[in-house]
């Protein structure tokens, strides 16, 4: 689903129906207002993105690789937090290390299984997550209405996240974390 598309729910749920109307390019009276409220949305989209990758449903990626003794992270399609597992060939799993470099491996092909850092998006991309965009156009409202001001708000819109985060990471079979905020 597009982020614009998760933005104009969660801008919706957050009570901002200008912004929600904006986003979907409806107009609105104050173009230039609209327009810092939705990069700040933008903002917020990206880091409850960030936050549910890295601390409830991790982005899993594998990639075949060729090692020359070392394979920088840059040969990495997207960005790697936790390099999980090395295999040969053969499928045998091999001794790694990491450094700060890359990943220390023997030479030849190989396939790296790793969880990713999500790319921080614009208006028009897609997200990462196949398992539901209601836990991200919640987490964003909550975050965006926290940034406002709009603490009653954030802390309903919280609850509602966290039971969504909760079933879409039980429906990709990851662990979850609570979250802590004031």
């Amino acid at each position: 689903m597009k982020v614009r598309n998760i933005m104009a729910c969660a801008a919706s749920l957050a009570g901002r129906r200008d912004l929600c109307d904006w986003l979907e390019g409806k107009g609105g009276v104050d173009g230039d207002g609209l327009r810092r409220d939705a990069e700040q949305m933008l903002k917020c989209f990206n880091l409850t993105e960030n936050e549910a990758a890295l601390d409830y449903i991790p982005l899993k990626r594998e990639e075949k690789l060729r090692s020359e003794g070392n394979i920088p992270f840059s040969a990495f399609s997207g960005m790697p937090v936790e390099i999980v597992a090395v295999l040969s060939e053969k499928g045998e799993k091999l001794c790694f290390k990491v450094n700060e470099e890359g990943v220390s491996v023997r030479r030849g092909d190989v396939t790296v299984r790793y969880r990713a850092r999500p790319a921080v998006k614009g208006l028009d991309d897609e997200t990462e997550f196949r398992c539901g965009e209601r836990f991200l156009a919640l987490g964003t409202a909550c975050e965006f209405a926290l940034m406002e001001g709009m603490l009653d708000r954030a802390a309903e819109l919280d609850a509602r996240y966290k039971d969504a985060l909760a079933a879409a990471a039980k429906s990709g079979g990851a662990a979850m974390k609570p979250r802590r905020w004031v």
